[in-house]
């Protein structure tokens, strides 16, 4: 094949490698969001209590901590490009189990594959753009990942919604989330590149000096522990039940605030994108951690629900530009292991999400006190101020 014949296509994947990514982020959460969306509709279909069906988002968590892990050894071993469409694959098979499930089981192995699914298309992706794009788009793409997520949020909840209410909750993953994943997994083949750089051209690195190289540096180990600290801060999952409960609120209403968040969340997605490059990977991580635990610590104790509305909107914000920078300075910390520090990355980020769930349940159990949970976030949240400063390190410095 000639240059002539190369070219276009070449410029058809440079054209779609990002909107692609996005568009697979966009596809992972849409199924989280589905859930929470009819969760009601689902327990009542299994004929499982809500506090049962809830653990559908607990199970792809667990899973994609497993897999994370599993993932440091197959990025070495694996071409990068062939673990992303095994992970597109898994959505049409898990949008197919949900629609025609017939119990809570079968249901359960859906969440099982969307944890293994969503595991493989994130690592694969934050390594993919540290392979493929250069330093200076690196942070851009990261806050944009975010802000896909946030769309994600925006735009299935009231789909799902309306779906649901013409044909069912089992029509959403059939006519919604089902022709998406085939989308993806078609541009995945045609668009991702095959090409994967060694970072030794002599002799193939192995699983163990990937760990040794991260484990045995501070700063990586600085990063992979605030991105647990961070994950830990659960905060939208508990922000709408806080909202109806304190202020009286309908669950319309307490859900437009969630989609005011959501919007929120993607301006700071966008702006942690521009920034990252302006003031660098690590002191965005570290202001807009400040932000993210302050506003977490004041959420509850906000006298009207304009006032705590607002900090959660603070929150949205201060994530975005957060989860734009700390997943830039974890992609820098050991360059030629991208693709095992990433999947580290995952499974603590997994980890932290799996803790806050277990210890906010526990408290609300206790002591039925939504005060102390969110205590308990912003604490934990600022604690990450101190741990970036003094022991992260940014090795691109400002590009």
């Amino acid at each position: 094949m000639d240059g002539k014949t190369t070219e276009p296509l070449k410029s058809f994947r440079r054209t779609l490698f990002l909107p692609l990514l996005l568009l697979c982020f966009f596809l992972i959460w849409s199924i989280s969001y589905f859930v929470s969306t009819l969760l009601i509709n689902v327990s009542a279909s299994f004929n499982v209590p809500i506090g049962t069906a809830s653990q559908f988002l607990t199970i792809a968590t667990i899973t994609g901590l497993i897999v994370g892990l599993a993932m440091s050894a197959l990025a070495i071993r694996y071409k990068h490009r062939s673990l992303f469409i095994f992970g597109v694959a898994l959505y049409p098979i898990l949008a197919l189990i949900w629609s025609f499930a017939p119990n809570f089981a079968t249901a359960a192995l859906a969440s099982v594959l969307a944890g293994v699914g969503g595991a493989m298309i994130t690592i694969m992706a934050y390594t993919l753009i540290g392979e493929h794009l250069p330093l200076e788009k690196r942070g851009w793409a990261m806050g944009l990942f975010l802000a896909s997520i946030m769309a994600s949020a925006l735009v299935v909840a009231p789909l799902s919604g309306f779906i649901a209410g013409i044909s069912g909750w089992r029509m959403v993953p059939l006519e919604f989330i089902f022709p998406m994943s085939i989308v993806c997994l078609v541009l995945a083949v045609l668009v991702v590149p095959s090409n994967q750089p060694q970072p030794n051209s002599e002799a193939q690195p192995s699983f163990v000096q990937a760990v040794k190289r991260i484990f045995t540096q501070i700063s990586p180990i600085a990063c992979l522990v605030s991105t647990a600290m961070i994950a830990f801060v659960v905060f939208p999952y508990f922000a709408v039940s806080f909202l109806r409960i304190a202020f009286s609120l309908s669950p319309t209403y307490a859900g437009l605030c969630m989609s005011m968040a959501a919007a929120v969340g993607i301006v700071g997605g966008v702006a942690g994108g521009r920034l990252v490059n302006r003031i660098g990977r690590k002191p965005l991580a570290i202001t807009s951690a400040l932000f993210f635990g302050l506003s977490a610590l004041i959420f509850t104790f906000m006298p009207t629900v304009a006032f705590s509305v607002l900090a959660w909107a603070l929150n949205a914000f201060a994530g975005g530009l957060y989860f734009t920078g700390l997943p830039s300075l974890n992609l820098e910390q050991v360059p030629e292991y991208r693709g095992s520090m990433m999947s580290i990355a995952n499974s603590f980020d997994n980890a932290g999400t799996i803790l806050g769930l277990s210890v906010a349940g526990l408290v609300l159990n206790l002591y039925a006190s939504f005060h102390l949970v969110y205590v308990i976030f912003g604490v934990v949240g600022l604690a990450t101020v101190p741990v970036l400063f003094f022991f992260a390190k940014d090795p691109c410095k400002r590009v």
